[in-house]
């Protein structure tokens, strides 16, 4: 896979419009700090050379867009909720960092910052697992998350959680939506 850059507008000739018509699409990515990431499409009308209203799509924590194998722009979405889905976006962000720009990248530490945050506190709540048997396991993460924010360098490779270690502070069996009495 070929991943486009954050910033990069993608333009498309010779797109199918309606059954028998082609035009030209324009692709690109809308990144708001306080949304996260979403694609916007435009087309013009090939009857009246007219540019059409933008069709933009949900926002997502972290969207990427790449080509596929048959060079058609595809999206990928990363939605950070859990310890594995928080190594997997930081394992795709270590490995893609030259994607984003400065923004985005103090962008992603925050928010994976906050989700690691969530996650402890799920855990602790939904889990069963004690806080502060927790707080050791997340403490580099935090640590590097902090560093990361300040110096906009890449160290999300090393920010990643262990999940076994994590899951072995849960107790067996336990349910928090057991009804007690």
């Amino acid at each position: 896979m070929t991943y486009i850059k954050t910033i990069e507008e993608v333009v498309v000739e010779n797109y199918p419009y309606s059954f028998r018509l082609r035009t030209t699409l324009t692709n690109s990515m809308e990144f708001n700090p306080k949304k996260g990431y979403r694609q916007v499409t435009q087309t013009i009308n090939p009857k009246t050379g007219r540019v059409n209203a933008p069709k933009k799509s949900t926002y997502y924590p972290l969207l990427v867009r790449f080509y596929d194998e048959n060079n058609y722009i595809q999206t990928k979405a990363f939605d950070f909720n859990g310890d594995a889905e928080i190594n997997k976006g930081l394992r795709f962000v270590a490995e893609n960092f030259d994607l984003f720009t400065p923004d985005e990248v103090k962008y992603l530490y925050e928010f994976i910052y906050s989700m690691g945050i969530v996650d402890m506190k799920a855990t602790a709540i939904y889990g069963g697992s004690n806080i502060e048997e927790l707080k050791p396991l997340y403490e580099n993460f935090f640590k590097l998350g902090k560093e990361g924010m300040e110096s906009g360098s890449n160290l999300f490779g090393q920010m990643l959680l262990d999940s076994d270690a994590i899951e072995a502070t849960k107790p067996k069996d336990y349910n928090p939506f057991v009804r007690v009495g």
